[in-house]
């Protein structure tokens, strides 16, 4: 069975990847009290793509 995957979900979770990536570019710069929160913001904002991309992949 094949889908075509939703082009709209696709770059929303793009923008989503492009958010963590500059988050975790910012890191060095951030106060080191609000380091490892931003860090433990990417991991979690990077396993919701990482869900939502499986999820697609099953759907195709």
């Amino acid at each position: 069975m094949s889908t075509t995957i939703n082009e709209v979900d696709v770059r929303r979770l793009a923008g989503l990847a492009n958010v963590i990536s500059a988050l975790l570019a910012a890191i060095p710069i951030l106060e080191s009290g609000t380091q490892m929160e931003a860090l433990q913001t990417c991991a979690s904002m990077a396993a919701d793509v990482a869900d939502e991309l499986a999820q697609l992949e099953r759907a195709s």
